[in-house]
């Protein structure tokens, strides 16, 4: 793992990686020296730590050699190739994953590699792994949004060998062939998905919602029909592993069909015991049943790769089970981490690989400390990923097992949840507290009563043609009371508890006070190691701002694709977000976006919030943000229209007691400790214009303009003005004195003003984009006036979100580009010392600073 580790920082860090090695290589030398090491296990783990660094090189280099469909700008190809991952279900549309085999250009055809995700909306036929399929369609990479702290889903489907995105609609718009007739692992998989398919349909037909969604997720492993809502109260609970396929699912049913069937052969007639011992152990016999159990678990979920993950180390558990081997769980862990990334080394940066191995390395040692043995189930369990249950001696009394069980499942759920705080805060900016509770009741009722119930009907629709799941009313009775309880258990006050992002670098600090708090030797050492174990708890859940900068004006241009969302914190603790960016069907950028943003400042409440105008790109996140922070003021351009985001606004702002304060021109919104938020448009002259349903270039005139001044800093915040409204402000002297401008409506040619343009004295200018957005925002005409103007431009869809701090008293200004945060590759024919200082630089702000 260390070896892998170092690997990935090979091309960033060359000469720093060759450093450690010789350190290393003279600390396994000092230590041989000294009898702590034998010189064969010194040699044995400097020989892994390079095999690992050189695995990783090997895969990178393979990576770059190999041929893969690369589309640098979205262009129309026709694309041919096999469905290689389950199909995944939503309302509406399917999305697939097609291993492509060859592209088509300009009336040519050409052999190509790498994998695409393509999104049919409203199909007119069923597709299905292995089956062949080919489309002609808009070819683009894979986007993200690039903001500190933030997800970037571009990068995510890359890490995962994503090279480009396509989505059709309408009826035959792909044309699907089944497998060839000898491509037999195609049509295996064909198969299996026919029957995920079969389940599928059948649980459409018999449960409502949310019972419907529930069952897709931990039964067939599809999560997309789960309610938004439903999916954010497990979230809240930490409970969410629950509603999909994991670790935990696997693991629960081993156990139960390990000590029902062991059980069941151990209460055998005394002479069919004997007959049966001849061949194998009721122990033995209880591994070959479970054995098949979940790996039909594992294929009616869709294989995916966490569920995979987990099977491998159960199996590997049940191996040992079955050799006498059972107690030494962390052998079976190690084996499967090594086989999981000798397939995929990228996997040790795998949000469910590291809360997998985390949590059940947390279990195992959790059974260590505790003094006693965990025996057969907790095995089990922990090979699947969670919990424990005891094979306790015979001949204890009911209430003795029943004591010492609880027990024991307690030591693994506080394990296993403290273990993953780090990770959870990190990845999703949360706190999950209530988890320890709630997983205490949901996890068995959903391992020992959903998950058999589930299987069972599943495989009684399979062999027995039916189209309705039998015992539907238990089923949708259980899962309504589940999602009752996770609900209640949601809206308890304090339940959502939002952090910052722990830093790198105290993570590490975490987990190795809490090893050493359990297992180290001196008991000083181990009470300091619990002390600051509390103390960098208590840290994170106080989450306070950052002490960096706290004295000055800081406004962040958000990346939140095609829409515009920005954050203005002022040197007295005031903050101000303007516009929330857009939401979609699955994209919600103030959850995706502004949310992890303002939570990893230290933000949970908004002094003011800003609608420039009804525009989906522009408030469309707002109801979100709405829902979770506190909110001080609420201001808009007056402008009410009919559509449903604007409804879904309204609705939020209602239900959190706010008011609507209309932003004319010459109005301040703050005035206070020598800085200034001052609306510049829309004139109180446009007020009868706003009593309609206004649209295109007249709402965007009535947006709201906005002046930020603090010293000798001015930042001018434009909206969507159009010409019209610029020519309104040519003469403001606030327009002239800017130093930073928004260039007005993403950059759109309708608001290309050479008056305006020619009046302002900024010296940078910033314009929120998409990437590959299909208005084709910014224009080069209008990037090219503000450079004539010798501006220095900068873009959200090249740049990322783009940060100016500026000192009220100094006069200083700095621009900071999210895409700066990220070391840069370096070429040996072109390497550069100073180049990899930099590169030390940017990962001390990202491990230290998480800046």
């Amino acid at each position: 793992m260390s070896g892998l580790l170092l690997g990935s920082w090979l091309s960033i860090l060359p000469v720093t990686v060759l450093v450690l090695l010789i350190v290393l290589a003279g600390a396994l030398s000092r230590c041989e020296r000294t009898a702590l090491l034998s010189a064969g296990r010194g040699l044995m783990i400097y020989a892994c730590l390079l095999l690992g660094l050189g695995y990783w090189a090997l895969n990178e280099r393979h990576d770059a050699r190999a041929d893969v469909l690369s589309v640098v700008e979205p262009r129309v190809l026709t694309v041919s190739g096999v469905v290689a991952a389950p199909v995944a279900h939503s309302p509406g549309r399917i999305t697939m994953i097609v291993a492509v085999r060859s592209v088509e250009t300009d009336g040519a055809s050409r052999p190509a590699s790498g994998r695409l995700r393509l999104t049919w909306r409203n199909p007119d036929t069923e597709v299905f792994r292995g089956d062949r399929v080919s489309v002609r369609a808009r070819v683009r990479p894979p986007f993200g949004t690039r903001n500190p702290g933030g997800f970037d889903y571009g990068r995510y489907l890359r890490d995962h060998g994503i090279r480009a995105v396509a989505t059709v609609k309408g009826p035959h718009r792909i044309r699907v062939r089944p497998p060839d007739a000898g491509d037999v692992g195609a049509r295996i998989w064909r198969r299996i998905d026919r029957w995920r398919h079969r389940v599928r349909q059948a649980a459409i037909a018999t449960f409502d919602q949310p019972a419907r969604g529930l069952f897709l997720g931990m039964i067939v492993g599809e999560q997309r029909d789960i309610p938004a809502r439903v999916r954010e109260d497990f979230m809240t609970t930490g409970t969410v592993h629950i509603i999909s396929i994991s670790g935990s699912h696997l693991g629960l049913l081993a156990v139960v069909s390990f000590f029902g069937v062991r059980g069941l052969a151990r209460r055998l007639p005394p002479s069919r015991l004997e007959t049966l011992s001849c061949i194998l152990t009721p122990k033995q016999l209880a591994v070959l049943v479970t054995i098949p159990l979940v790996v039909f678990y594992t294929l009616l979920s869709g294989s995916h790769v966490a569920t995979v993950r987990s099977l491998i180390m159960l199996l590997l558990y049940l191996f040992a089970v079955w050799i006498g081997h059972e107690r030494h769980i962390l052998i079976a862990l190690s084996l499967a981490a090594l086989l999981t990334t000798l397939v995929d080394p990228r996997a040790i940066y795998d949000l469910s690989f590291q809360l997998s191995y985390v949590s059940v390395l947390a279990i195992a040692l959790g059974a260590r400390w505790s003094g006693r043995d965990a025996g057969d189930a907790e095995g089990i369990r922990n090979a699947g990923g969670i919990g424990d249950a005891d094979d306790a001696d015979a001949s204890l009394r009911l209430p003795v097992k029943l004591r010492h069980w609880a027990r024991r499942y307690l030591v693994m759920t506080i394990a296993a949840t403290l273990s993953t705080v780090p990770l959870v805060a990190y990845y999703f900016n949360q706190v999950a507290w209530m988890g320890l509770a709630a997983n205490a009741i949901v996890v068995p009722l959903v391992g020992l009563v959903v998950v058999p119930l589930g299987l069972g009907a599943s495989l009684l629709v399979l062999l027995g043609g039916l189209t309705h799941l039998p015992a539907s009313g238990v089923q949708q009775e259980v899962m309504h009371g589940l999602t009752a309880f996770i609900g209640a258990a949601a809206s308890m006050p304090g339940a959502r508890w939002h952090v910052a992002s722990p830093s790198v670098l105290a993570m590490a600090g975490f987990y190795l006070c809490l090893f050493a708090a359990f297992f180290g030797r001196a008991r000083v050492l181990r009470w300091v190691s619990a002390g600051l174990v509390a103390l960098c708890l208590c840290w994170w859940v106080w989450s306070p701002r950052h002490p960096f900068e706290a004295d000055a004006l800081r406004v962040t241009f958000l990346d939140v694709g095609q829409g515009d969302a920005t954050v203005i914190e002022l040197p007295d603790g005031q903050t101000a977000l303007v516009d929330g960016g857009a939401a979609y069907e699955r994209w919600d950028m103030g959850q995706m976006a502004v949310g992890p943003y303002l939570w990893d400042q230290g933000i949970r409440r908004l002094d003011h919030v800003i609608a420039t105008h009804p525009q989906l790109d522009h408030i469309g996140g707002l109801p979100w943000i709405f829902n979770h922070f506190e909110i001080g003021r609420y201001w808009g351009n007056g402008v009410h229209r009919r559509k449903p985001f604007v409804r879904a606004l309204e609705r939020a702002g209602r239900d959190k007691g706010l008011v609507e304060h209309i932003a004319w021109a010459g109005r301040d919104l703050v005035d206070e400790g020598g800085c200034r938020i001052r609306s510049l448009n829309p004139p109180p002259a446009e007020r009868g214009r706003m009593a309609g349903d206004a649209d295109g270039a007249d709402l965007n005139n009535l947006s709201v303009v906005l002046s930020v001044t603090c010293g000798a800093h001015s930042i001018l915040l434009t909206a969507d003005a159009e010409v019209d409204a610029l020519e309104r402000l040519t003469e403001h002297p606030l327009v002239q004195s800017a130093t930073v401008v928004k260039i007005p409506h993403h950059g759109a040619k309708s608001s290309l003003n050479p008056r305006w343009i020619a009046r302002l004295n900024a010296t940078a200018a910033v314009v929120s984009a998409g990437q590959g957005n299909r208005y084709g925002h910014p224009a080069p005409a209008v990037v090219g006036a503000y450079r004539d103007r010798r501006m220095r431009v900068y873009r959200t869809d090249v740049d990322g979100a783009v940060l100016v701090v500026a000192d009220p008293d100094s006069g200083a200004r700095w621009i900071r580009r999210a895409r700066d945060r990220h070391p840069v590759p370096l070429a040996w024919a072109r390497y550069s010392l100073a180049r990899e200082r930099e590169n030390l630089f940017q990962l001390w702000n990202l491990w230290v600073r998480n800046a």
